[in-house]
């Protein structure tokens, strides 16, 4: 995996068990995508009826990175990061311009309950904080989607509030601090703060011309 292409992961060759987060490439990626949100356990939390005009609009986005995450054993997952000022949660909740934001699927039901999410959401957590200035990452779940609720809970996020996200849902302003996630995933942090050095490095070696490193999601993606 090249990490020109991939600031918020690891270096390749993976080890087992690590998460890999691929840019997206809509045609390379649609059909496995448009099947992942059409399927039973995504389809509630995620309104999209054509893949195509969704992930066209995603990646058109300035403020939006689309990710598709892969192990060992495949893809599993899809992750889409946004710096948080630029992104409609602003205009429903208080954030400040070192806020980042992140919204997530497991695709594969397979891997559900395997630590593959677990380890998604570590890598994901920490490659953004590992962007300097960065405080505070967020994500905005249907506060009906126990199930993500939870999984934001067993992996350190805190509900801040709840809210009405523009008449679309009821949602939960969940948080991670920079603190807690150092003490939590001290390896991950360490190594997503090295890649981004070394992202930086060749931002200078090219005069600035590689795309920046940052984050961001398309105005809203419900989950």
């Amino acid at each position: 995996m090249d990490p020109v292409e991939t600031p918020i992961t690891h270096d390749a060759p993976l080890p087992p068990g690590d998460a890999a987060f691929v840019p997206v490439d809509a045609d390379r990626d649609g059909p496995l995508l448009g099947g992942w949100f059409g399927a039973e356990h995504v389809r509630p939390w995620w309104a999209v009826p054509a893949v195509g005009p969704y992930l066209k609009g995603a990646l058109a986005a300035d403020h939006q990175r689309s990710w598709l995450v892969a192990d060992d054993l495949g893809a599993f997952g899809y992750v889409e990061t946004y710096r948080a000022a630029d992104d409609a949660l602003a205009d429903h909740v208080r954030v400040d311009e070192g806020d980042r934001g992140w919204h997530v699927l497991i695709g594969e039901r397979g891997r559900q309950g395997t630590g593959a999410a677990d380890r998604l959401v570590a890598a994901t957590v920490c490659g953004l904080f590992a962007e300097p200035g960065v405080e505070r990452v967020l994500c905005e779940p249907d506060v009906r989607n126990g199930r993500m609720l939870g999984f934001c809970a067993r992996n350190g996020g805190r509900v801040l509030e709840e809210f009405d996200f523009g008449g679309r849902k009821r949602a939960a302003l969940v948080a991670w601090g920079r603190d807690d996630v150092a003490l939590r995933w001290p390896r991950e942090l360490a190594a997503a703060e090295g890649a981004h050095r070394r992202w930086d490095a060749l931002q200078r070696s090219a005069g600035g011309r590689l795309p920046a490193v940052g984050a961001a999601a398309p105005r809203h993606r419900p989950r």
